[in-house]
């Protein structure tokens, strides 16, 4: 399990647009917004590769000016027999 912890930065006027196109990315949640257009997201992947590519999507979201990972936890899943 791999969990980011990132915030987004949007252009003013571009909130509302960035929150509805950050609801269709996988494994990604908003946490927070602030009235100056920040947002606080998680992504929960199960490999990292993922993780690195939706963050690489975040810049590409039309209204992102920044997107930084600010904290980054991975784990081993355990298995259990049944």
């Amino acid at each position: 399990m791999n969990i980011a912890g990132v915030l987004v930065h949007a252009k003013p006027g571009f909130a509302d647009q960035v929150a509805t196109s950050l609801t269709t990315l996988p494994g990604l949640e908003i946490h927070a917004r602030t009235d100056d257009h920040r947002f606080v997201v998680t992504i929960e992947e199960q490999h990292d590769s993922v993780i690195s590519a939706t963050l690489a999507m975040l810049h590409k979201v039309e209204g992102i000016l920044s997107a930084a990972m600010v904290y980054q936890h991975s784990e081993q899943e355990e298995t259990t027999e049944a």
